[in-house]
């Protein structure tokens, strides 16, 4: 195996690691206090409500949150 391969394999599995560990974090998270944030997609972005503390999005604003969000 060459070096180069080697690395990626390294670095792979350190992001599955990470991952997983993101993964915990997020599902032993309360979630308490969230905001509305744009979060990326594959078309481009979208309008959710996120967990200020993990990262997590959690959920849809509603209309009045989005026209404030964007005003």
């Amino acid at each position: 195996m060459d070096a180069k391969r080697k690395e990626v394999e390294q670095l792979l599995s350190a992001k599955r690691d990470i991952d997983l560990r993101i993964e915990e974090i997020q599902a032993n998270c309360k979630h308490e206090k969230q905001v509305i944030k744009q979060v990326a997609n594959r078309d481009g972005f979208d309008i959710r409500r996120v967990c200020e503390s993990c990262g997590q999005v959690v959920g849809y604003p509603s209309a009045e949150e989005v026209q404030s969000f964007l005003l």
